[in-house]
């Protein structure tokens, strides 16, 4: 089964959030694009192998604004993926082997739409783990309004066309408070 359940990639959140939030950590982040999602989250998560090749400890990584978002935006993701499974198991199971089948390199995780009591949540999730990693807690506040503003526009600027999220302030027409994109059809 494909890891998708929307068009927002973490890994696009993660990189817009951290360049916003946290610029000095974007050759970190970088050095995570190397490898799949489940690769990255073992070694944010502390769970990857004794010698990370990031160059960095799991010392300093306790504090990391990338660590806090992509665990938590890799958690609502995995809910996303797990429901829609078990969907799936309620429709039928004659082709789920078939479906559930993972290829060698997984595709990046990616976001569903969220509501406003999702979105709520998950600020309440970057809250919990930035203050739980030694974040202060006016810092916290800030990235979890970070994390839940870029995912909030990416939804609004989610065309089908990328699933990238623009790090920079999005463009309006000025009608509907949509961002503009260039190539309308």
């Amino acid at each position: 089964m494909t890891e998708e359940v929307g068009t927002t990639k973490v890994r696009d959140v993660v990189r817009a959030v951290v360049t916003e939030r946290a610029p000095h950590e974007l050759p970190l982040v970088e050095g995570l694009f190397r490898f799949d999602d489940e690769e990255a989250v073992r070694v944010l998560d502390g769970r990857g192998p004794r010698r990370e090749p990031l160059g960095f400890g799991l010392a300093e990584a306790t504090a990391l604004v990338t660590a806090v978002v992509w665990l938590v935006l890799d958690q609502v993701a995995r809910r996303a993926l797990d429901a829609a499974a078990d969907g799936l198991v309620e429709r039928g199971r004659s082709g789920l082997r078939r479906v559930l089948r993972r290829s060698a390199t997984a595709p990046p995780r990616t976001l569903p739409d969220l509501d406003r009591a999702q979105l709520s949540l998950v600020r309440t999730q970057i809250l919990r783990h930035a203050t739980e990693r030694g974040i202060d807690a006016d810092e916290a506040t800030s990235l979890a309004d970070a994390v839940v503003a870029h995912l909030a526009t990416a939804e609004l600027g989610a065309d089908g066309a990328s699933g990238s999220v623009d790090a920079g302030p999005a463009d309006t027409d000025g009608e509907d408070n949509r961002p503009v994109s260039g190539a309308d059809s």
